[in-house]
């Protein structure tokens, strides 16, 4: 079955549903069993309720560990993957940080990439310390082989990194993590299964902001991995141990979201590089750091991981700039909001405080303002337009006299 249909067919049992064409969602907090035996081979991962399609024994008693409505979601995710079986979280945040709790503990060491999620370098600088874990952030352009450790136990990778776009080496990584069995989890929010698979090369996690591209409405908060064999034991029995839990709601959200996913996605990587190639040709933009221009410096390295692109990049400015200044080039677009959380139908802007940003990116002399663009679901020619009449504020304070004259200096788009 082709991609297109799979996202659309995938983990939905239709003769369970009464003739419905969608899942129901489940609001329960106990599974009833007709007898005790059934209850305790529920337990004990031979549920008579078919509802978990990958083969792995788990235990369904208790909806602590997934309602029919969780399942049918983790199903879907582990068909789209090609590969493995899933675990749902509450956010991707939340699977970021469990992944390393699973795979680590005290006297152990971690590898995470510089230019990874910042709130994900925030929990590994400010928590794992606590529990005696050392951790080494490492540039994820560099060969790796001089920083493994004998205690090393877990490499986290994000492809292309936050921010910077960096792609990383994965055939590098596997080779030398497979050599020392280091786990790998790699977030391959920005790609999705469709544009990138890491279980196809060796990494032993995939990981996703299910609250991005996967659900595409900006209406819920999930995380997600996909994995194999003794990898996911270690990490579904940390799942059961810890109670955690997601709401039917959100994965009947998330589910339905995955149907359209092969169109919302084309369309984000079309308006992108419309986008991004038009931000390349602008005066006040030094650099356009998206992998799928021919400028980037890892483009071809990006072409022999990835089938496409999706919709954010970041540009980096012809100066530094205040805060004062990019919040009045920001402030009054019309298209694009001010927002963190991309992967939705809209278009969002934001200019990124050089703290929140990686070491390397701060030991590094850019030149200029980093401002993040997420390419949402409009025409692009709003959002060039749109675009070109903030850069047009720059670099004017918020005066009426500053506004009149840098309205006269927009870009013919």
């Amino acid at each position: 079955m082709k991609e297109e249909s799979l996202l659309v067919k995938a983990g939905r049992k239709f003769n369970d549903y009464k003739g419905s064409m969608n899942p129901p969602i489940y609001h329960s907090s106990t599974i009833l069993f007709p007898t005790y035996k059934d209850y305790l081979n529920a337990a004990n991962g031979e549920s008579i309720y078919d509802v978990i399609n990958d083969g792995v024994v788990r235990d369904y008693s208790y909806s602590n560990v997934g309602t029919p409505t969780v399942h049918y979601l983790s199903n879907a995710l582990a068909e789209f993957e090609g590969r493995g079986q899933a675990l749902i979280y509450p956010s991707g945040l939340f699977a970021l940080t469990f992944a390393i709790l699973t795979f680590t503990k005290a006297g152990l060491h971690v590898l995470i990439q510089d230019n990874s999620y910042y709130r994900l370098r925030r929990f590994a600088k400010n928590e794992l310390p606590k529990r005696g874990i050392e951790v080494t952030f490492y540039d994820p352009t560099q060969n790796i082989a001089d920083l493994i450790q004998s205690n090393t136990s877990l490499i986290m990778i994000k492809t292309p990194g936050s921010v910077t776009f960096e792609i990383s080496n994965i055939e590098h990584i596997v080779k030398i993590t497979k050599k020392h069995g280091i786990v790998t989890v790699c977030d391959n929010s920005w790609a999705t299964p469709l544009l990138f698979r890491p279980l196809d090369y060796g990494i032993n996690v995939a990981l996703y902001a299910v609250t991005k591209y996967l659900a595409g409405h900006s209406d819920l908060l999930m995380g997600a991995i996909v994995a194999e064999g003794e990898v996911f034991k270690l990490l579904y029995e940390s799942y059961k141990n810890y109670g955690i839990t997601v709401q039917s709601h959100d994965c009947y959200l998330a589910h339905r979201g995955l149907r359209t996913l092969h169109t919302r996605m084309k369309r984000h990587q079309s308006t992108a590089m419309a986008v991004a190639k038009w931000l390349e040709k602008h005066p006040k933009i030094r650099k356009v750091l998206y992998p799928a221009l021919p400028s980037h410096p890892q483009h071809e390295m990006w072409k022999s991981y990835f089938k496409g692109a999706s919709g954010m990049f970041s540009v980096i400015l012809d100066k530094e700039y205040s805060r004062e200044e990019l919040s009045y080039m920001v402030d009054r677009m019309e298209i694009f909001s001010i927002g963190a959380s991309w992967g939705g139908c809209d278009s969002l802007i934001l200019p990124i405080d050089h703290k929140s940003m990686s070491r390397s990116v701060m030991n590094s002399d850019y030149g200029g303002s980093f401002v993040r663009i997420f390419c949402g679901l409009e025409d692009p020619e709003d959002l060039i337009s749109d675009l070109n009449a903030a850069l047009a504020r720059l670099p004017c304070l918020n005066t009426k006299n500053d506004e009149v004259e840098c309205e006269t200096k927009r870009v013919t788009a």
